[in-house]
Parts: structure tokens; C-alpha cells; sequence
């Protein structure tokens, strides 16, 4: 008995799609990456949550 009550199969084109976004994905989080832009994205994060603890008084 399976859990789930889906296919198994996809056809050549689902396959293309699922093969396409996942190679866009890497790609563009490499490119992202060398230009550190992540950093400031946590930067930004990390200082938001601060200002977010302080205004509720934890922490």
C-alpha cells in the first residue's frame, strides 16, 4: 500500500521543465554568490530581527 496516489511517470517535457528550473536555480545562485550579495541579505536580516527584539523588549 502506498501513501501517496500519484504517477510515477512524467512525460519529456515535465522532465525538460524540472531539468531547466533546477539548472537556472544553480546558476543564478552561483552567480549571486560570487558577487556576495547573500551577505547583505543577512546583514539586513540579522539587523531587522534586532530592532524587532528590541521594540518587544526579548532579548
Amino acid at each position: 500500500m502506498t501513501p501517496f496516489g500519484v504517477s510515477g511517470m512524467i512525460t519529456p517535457l515535465e522532465l525538460g521543465v524540472a531539468i531547466f528550473s533546477g539548472l537556472t536555480f544553480l546558476i543564478t545562485f552561483v552567480i549571486d554568490s560570487a558577487g556576495g550579495g547573500f551577505q547583505d541579505l543577512v546583514k539586513t536580516t540579522l539587523d531587522n530581527d534586532a530592532s524587532a527584539r528590541k521594540r518587544k523588549g526579548v532579548g
